[in-house]
């Protein structure tokens, strides 16, 4: 996602004003629309961010090429026609977006939302989001002003114009030289990030300046004229249109990206830009319709995510097929009136006076918003009712690491287990049962330990690594090595039971399944293979489901997933493959949910125990009611 830059002129456009690329903002605005509003229509819409980088940095390089050529250039000037340009629709839209939180999020979510305002006026959003990216992180649904990092990182950019401007007119030559090698390094910081810390290579400005430096190189190479250059700027723009389609319907969520990926739009971009006015691409791109959505893209862009998260976040999950066009309808309305009578005024007066107040407003309602962060009162700010306040205490204080052995046996990277850290040796004369699986596994593993302390009765091993299910041959190469290291570990130790866990989605695991257990009882003809089924899954996380339900009412004991349906589904399919392995089966969702009545969710009532904090990782007291039913099955 990213943030086009508004056009450059204001009311009238100038003689150098070219409606194409007006109507290029307005196909990149429509690429990061539909994907947020149907992914599968355009899987790789996403690239619409990279085109309006590439547009940003060329257009604000012509425009301070022309203000070279008419006077001399003043930072001041230059920031404050950047914040009438860019404020009035950007606080109009924080101020409905945290009105709607406040009255729709829970508290853990609003206190979220509330950083992210704070980080986005300040200029900082992308970092934010960059650090708080993990593997626990909330998805994107949840975030309402997630689009803001893009806006940050051409605020960043435009931090560094008045310096760049300095040394091109000091030293020219230096200037161009440098304008290349920081291009080509800031690619090479991508490529090489992208394949090791993709959530840094994704946010960072570093690794997304030469986006924006395509565009200011462009700009300072015109593209030459005559007939035949001129056949060759079409092609070529053809080419680049061409490029960026390839990419909107080529990529996906599971492309690596930004790295070598973005090249694609990035350069289909700038080839377009390139090929200039007056070829049959610009004359397309020049259509009526295009070019008013080019025109709106900046408010667009800015109505359309919130509209989209709380809207969905606001109704039922099979209520989004209703309210993702309407949510789509309303951001274009809404774009057009804050084009209309916020963003074009302001940019029409070039006022130092609004844009000092502008600036005075955001700077106020930044530092509101981080002093409410510091004193931690944000969540107080919540309208859903004491209920929601007890669910967000719970989730806030609930410590899901410590007795499931984060960072030793349940590992998150590709750091090797210690045998002696994960495997109990003692009691000697005790059979030894195995956890091997996922995140999933090893919450289980924590309930395990519980039933085991009462019981006494076997020693406990855990190999337990986040987004590696128990399956050989499948998942990524990191997963592949360290499974296949742990039959090698079994086959050694021997164990009376092997447990498999984990997150169990879809019909390739299934298969994949089918062969791991195969495999398994050839490596350990004496032990007992036990599958255990996947757990109940709430949308986005069970404190939110609940939140969006209880209000001041009390948290109910039992309540029925949204998916519960497509899980059953699912988890019959993997019973009858664990079973034709060889494998014992055991159902947590037997062990948790009542077919009339729903699933558990509520375990005691003071203090507030849970089944799970998020969508689905069980607390220790749930997973040890499924722990109970796998120990009485081997």
């Amino acid at each position: 996602m990213s943030v086009p830059s508004p056009p450059p002129t204001l009311a009238t456009p100038s003689p150098s004003h070219r409606a194409d690329i007006d109507g290029l903002r307005g196909v990149a605005v429509v690429l990061v629309v539909l994907f947020h509003a149907w992914p599968t229509l355009v899987p790789g819409g996403f690239v619409g961010v990279d085109v309006f980088f590439v547009i940003s940095g060329f257009v604000v390089t012509q425009m301070v090429r022309r203000d070279l050529a008419r006077q001399p250039f003043r930072a001041l000037d230059f920031y404050l026609r950047r914040v009438n340009r860019l404020a009035p629709a950007l606080l109009a839209m924080l101020a409905a977006t945290l009105t709607f939180s406040v009255l729709l999020l829970s508290p853990t979510l609003l206190t979220l939302v509330l950083s992210h305002a704070a980080a986005g006026l300040a200029m900082m959003a992308n970092l934010l989001f960059a650090a708080q990216a993990s593997y626990f992180d909330v998805s994107a649904e949840v975030k309402p002003l997630l689009h803001l990092w893009s806006l940050a990182v051409e605020e960043q950019f435009y931090l560094a114009v008045p310096l760049a401007v300095a040394m091109a007119r000091r030293a020219p030559r230096v200037a161009g030289a440098l304008a290349v090698g920081l291009t080509l390094g800031s690619l090479a910081a991508s490529v090489a990030l992208t394949g090791v810390a993709p959530q840094w290579a994704f946010f960072l400005p570093v690794t997304r300046a030469w986006e924006l430096l395509a565009g200011v190189l462009l700009a300072q190479r015109p593209a030459a004229s005559g007939p035949h250059r001129g056949r060759l700027r079409a092609a070529l723009a053809s080419l680049g249109l061409a490029l960026i389609a390839g990419a909107a319907f080529g990529l996906d969520r599971t492309t690596p990206f930004p790295g070598v990926a973005a090249l694609l739009p990035v350069g289909g971009a700038a080839l377009v830009l390139w090929g200039g006015p007056g070829q049959g691409v610009a004359k397309l791109l020049s259509r009526g319709w295009l070019v008013w959505l080019g025109l709106i893209s900046y408010p667009l862009y800015l109505w359309h995510w919130p509209l989209l998260t709380l809207g969905r976040l606001s109704v039922p999950l099979e209520q989004d097929v209703v309210i993702t066009p309407l949510a789509v309808g309303a951001a274009v309305l809404l774009a057009w009136l804050t084009f209309a009578f916020l963003e074009r005024p302001a940019r029409a007066r070039q006022s130092r006076a609004v844009a000092l107040g502008l600036v005075g407003a955001a700077a106020l309602l930044a530092v509101t918003l981080t002093g409410l962060q510091l004193s931690g009162a944000p969540q107080r700010w919540s309208a859903r009712g004491a209920a929601a306040l007890e669910l967000a205490d719970f989730e806030r204080a609930y410590d899901f690491k410590t007795d499931a052995r984060f960072g030793t046996c349940w590992l998150v990277d590709e750091v090797a287990p210690s045998a002696g850290d994960c495997v109990e040796e003692a009691p000697a004369g005790l059979p030894l049962v195995m956890v091997w699986g996922d995140s999933h596994a090893a919450r289980f593993t924590a309930g395990l330990r519980a039933v085991q302390a009462e019981r006494h009765a076997f020693r406990l091993a855990q190999r337990t690594r986040s987004s590696c299910p128990p399956l050989l041959d499948a998942g990524n190469a990191s997963c592949r090595d360290a499974n296949q290291a742990v039959v090698l570990e079994a086959a050694a130790l021997r164990p009376a039971v092997l447990i498999l866990d984990a997150r169990w989605t879809n019909a390739p695991q299934v298969s994949a399944l089918r062969a791991t257990l195969e495999q398994l009882r050839r490596a350990l003809p004496s032990t007992r293979l036990v599958v255990v089924g996947p757990v109940p899954e709430w949308r986005v996380t069970l404190p939110w489901t609940l939140n969006a339900r209880v209000g001041v009412a009390p948290v109910p004991e039992r309540l029925r997933p949204e998916r519960y349906d497509r899980q059953r589904q699912a988890e019959a399919q993997l019973q009858a493959t664990a079973r034709e392995g060889g494998a014992t089966f055991v159902s947590a969702l037997d062990g948790l949910c009542r077919p009339d009545e729903g699933c558990l969710v509520r375990l005691s009532e003071a203090p507030l125990m849970l089944t799970t904090w998020d969508y689905g990782h069980l607390t220790t007291p749930a997973a040890k009611l499924v722990a109970r039913r796998v120990a009485l099955a081997w």
